[in-house]
């Protein structure tokens, strides 16, 4: 499974390969237009003029969707399009144009057409083709082939074997540096996801020291002077009492949010319930939740981390005034859905955030891409809406053994 990062940066690559392709697109389409112009065949003029007019409403339509169009590329489907016409025309304008020279100088300008592909077979499948094309093109040209000899024909093909080369080490380059970006980037989320198991394992031990040491220091102070004042009352011994009683809450949401036992005792819905309204407290910010699920389940301790970082997100960033937690189960995934009406985030926002240090959350998504779900940025006119999608694990149970 590719993360978010890695998708990201390979709708980059071809976003840029469609915007670079477009620009080369239209030098291309101006030499066809200045050729056919020249070319003395006015036989054949109304053939070309149509082909190239297709081409040109074809050039015209990769530009507004290069440069003004939505640019949601999650596939390779438009420039592969692209790179047939590109192919079919040249083809088409040589087929229209035989004998001379200028058809043959452009098809030479396909293999740059071509080295803003992302795909080593679509590359391979056209420059070879392209190669083989211009080939017979030379060799049966009627206009050519009398002024050259065999070593002229042959030096002009080896010319044009070797931009074709050129072309094929730039398409393989590219895909390197794509390739080594996304190694880069799955190594640290990798990294990530190890770091937030031993955080999640330092939480537990952390929450544990203070519950079983801290507060139940607190706890006995407290029992021990709320005894005292039962038999002599004193105002400033109230005041230290209040004082404990606000500690050891303070201290029992720490370590609640550290790791909640409540998660194991009563499950998952009970310890977000929880979550969600100290947060709320604290915050000023009324939040809700609306939870539909019914059985605990392996990813339960998964769900909280990433449930209690997004909801610490709310309460610190979001200037909301109202927030809300969903959690139910669908066809065997966990869905959360943290919707809030501030401020908002977009996708590149936090993907820039992501990269400059800031990886709170993003380390969270990856825990949880590791366990096979996905954390996503759902586009809302106003607010922000974050969506996290678990599969559900089947629980492991002992395996009985009978003597």
């Amino acid at each position: 499974m590719r993360s978010p990062d890695i998708e990201q940066v390979l709708r980059r690559q071809r976003l840029r390969s469609l915007q670079g392709g477009s620009l080369l697109r239209v030098g291309v389409l101006v030499i066809m237009v200045v050729a056919m112009l020249v070319a003395d065949d006015p036989a054949r003029l109304p053939a070309k003029a149509v082909l190239l007019g297709i081409y040109a409403a074809v050039t015209v339509a990769a530009l507004l969707v290069a440069f003004f169009g939505p640019h949601h590329f999650d596939d390779d489907t438009a420039l592969m399009t692209l790179g047939l016409a590109d192919v079919a025309t040249v083809f088409g304008f040589k087929l229209l144009s035989p004998g001379g020279y200028m058809p043959l100088l452009v098809m030479a300008l396909l293999p740059r057409l071509v080295a803003g592909e992302l795909s080593l077979r679509r590359a391979a499948a056209v420059l070879t083709t392209s190669l083989a094309v211009f080939t017979a093109s030379l060799l049966q040209d009627p206009v050519i082939m009398p002024r050259v000899g065999a070593w002229e024909v042959a030096l002009i093909v080896m010319m044009y074997g070797f931009v074709c080369a050129t072309a094929f080490l730039m398409v393989v380059f590219r895909l390197r540096n794509v390739d080594e970006m996304a190694r880069l980037t799955t190594s640290r989320e990798e990294l990530l996801a190890q770091t937030m198991t031993a955080s999640q394992t330092e939480r537990r031990q952390i929450s544990e020291f203070i519950h079983d040491g801290p507060l139940q220091d607190v706890l006995a102070a407290r029992r021990d002077l709320a005894g005292f004042l039962k038999v002599s009352p004193d105002a400033p011994l109230q005041e230290a009492l209040d004082s404990l009683r606000e500690a050891s809450q303070l201290l029992r949401e720490a370590t609640f949010e550290l790791h909640p036992a409540l998660l194991e005792q009563v499950g998952l819905a009970a310890a977000v319930d929880k979550l969600v309204s100290v947060a709320a407290a604290r915050s000023g910010i009324a939040m809700s939740t609306d939870i539909d699920y019914p059985d605990p389940n392996p990813i339960d301790p998964i769900l909280f981390g990433v449930i209690r970082e997004l909801v610490s997100n709310v309460a610190r960033h979001s200037q909301a005034g109202s927030a809300t937690v969903k959690l139910a189960v669908d066809g065997g995934v966990a869905r959360v859905d943290v919707v809030d009406d501030g401020m908002g985030v977009t996708a590149d926002i936090a993907a820039r955030r992501f990269a400059e240090g800031h990886i709170g959350l993003a380390s969270h998504r990856a825990r949880v891409q590791a366990a096979g779900g996905a954390l996503t940025l759902v586009d809302e006119p106003g607010g922000a809406h974050v969506r996290v999608e678990l599969p559900l694990r089947a629980a492991v149970t002992p395996e009985r053994v009978f003597a």
